[in-house]
């Protein structure tokens, strides 16, 4: 018996000894819903680390079935020639079974040089391909920069032209300066006042209502005496009060000598005083109510407690057996 009929011999053999397990994917049953799986990348790190285990596992064990079959026919059958060689090739493929296993073995076909070529010719267009897309992302870009630049510019472009224009019409306005007032005293407020007033007249003018309709009142008194004694001098006094009163307004101050409406405005403004008077005599009567009630239910909590303590120091009393004046009237009772 030759040394590959002894070596195809035992791998037979050992094969059948130790045969792996078909690992089948359990089908799913159907309508049947599996919940809190785990997530693809884990399950497929699993399997992976299980089947390396398992290929290396069973490599070990073909291996010491080898070698327990060759200590068999070295024993038993006489093998001192071939019993070296057999132990070195089945170490020898134990070996690259393990490192197939673990994915460091060297790949059973070595790359020939036609795919070698292919693919550094592949490397090549995608490197080029690379270069193209980021050419194409610099110019978009640059264009973006562009666009948003030409937006800046045309502002200032419209500036010059409506100066260009202004210069060309020469229209000048005149300055005006502002000179901020400083303290001025009464006296010279009063100064200041009578130089603004014209002809001698204080115009009707503010919201003291009261003053302003018995000005009116007495006014209109004194012209209807002044047409009893000249009608002339009553007319020229009316013409000037007229005349001030116009260019006070054309001042922009608001002149209030209409009678009427002086005492409708007083009206209004005495109903507004006597409503505001009512609230605040209702809040202010109430709230006094309210601290008296605050006062009283204070004044009895006191007492209660005072009450609550004289009781407390009874009983203790009572309990020490001291006879009070309270029961012994109520016991006479």
């Amino acid at each position: 018996m030759d040394l590959a009929s002894k070596d195809s011999y035992i791998q037979r053999l050992a094969s059948k000894v130790i045969s792996q397990p078909d690992q089948e994917r359990k089908k799913k049953q159907f309508g049947k819903v599996s919940l809190n799986l785990p997530c693809c990348s884990c399950l497929y790190r699993f399997y992976s680390v299980r089947r390396n285990f398992l290929n290396c596992f069973f490599s070990c064990l073909q291996y010491t079935v080898y070698i327990y079959i060759n200590i068999y026919f070295f024993l038993f059958k006489g093998g001192n020639e071939s019993k070296f060689s057999t132990v070195d090739i089945l170490r020898k493929r134990l070996h690259e079974k393990i490192e197939e296993s673990r994915g460091q073995g060297a790949p059973k076909d070595a790359l020939s040089e036609a795919v070698q070529a292919k693919r550094a010719k592949r490397k090549l267009e995608r490197e080029r391909k690379k270069r193209k897309r980021k050419e194409f992302r610099m110019k978009e870009l640059a264009q973006q920069n562009v666009e948003e630049q030409q937006p800046e510019l045309k502002p200032k472009a419209v500036c010059e032209s409506a100066a260009s224009k202004r210069n060309v019409q020469a229209i000048i306005f005149n300055k005006v300066e502002m000179v901020e007032e400083g303290y001025v005293d009464k006296v010279q407020k009063k100064k200041n006042k009578k130089q603004s007033m014209k002809g001698n007249i204080t115009p009707l003018t503010g919201k003291n209502y009261k003053q302003l309709l018995s000005r009116v009142e007495a006014r209109n008194a004194k012209l209807e005496g002044l047409r009893e004694k000249d009608e002339a001098k009553a007319r020229d006094l009316e013409e000037k009060i007229k005349w001030t009163n116009l260019l006070y307004k054309a001042e922009g101050i608001k002149i209030k000598d209409d009678e009427e409406m002086l005492r409708t405005a007083l009206k209004k403004k005495e109903q507004k005083r006597a409503q505001r008077k009512k609230k605040w005599a209702e809040l202010s009567g109430n709230l006094a109510e309210k601290m008296q009630q605050r006062q009283d239910k204070r004044t009895r909590n006191i007492q209660k407690r005072k009450q609550l303590k004289t009781e407390k120091k009874k009983n203790k009393a009572r309990k020490k057996g001291r006879v009070l004046p309270e029961d012994l009237k109520k016991a006479a009772v």
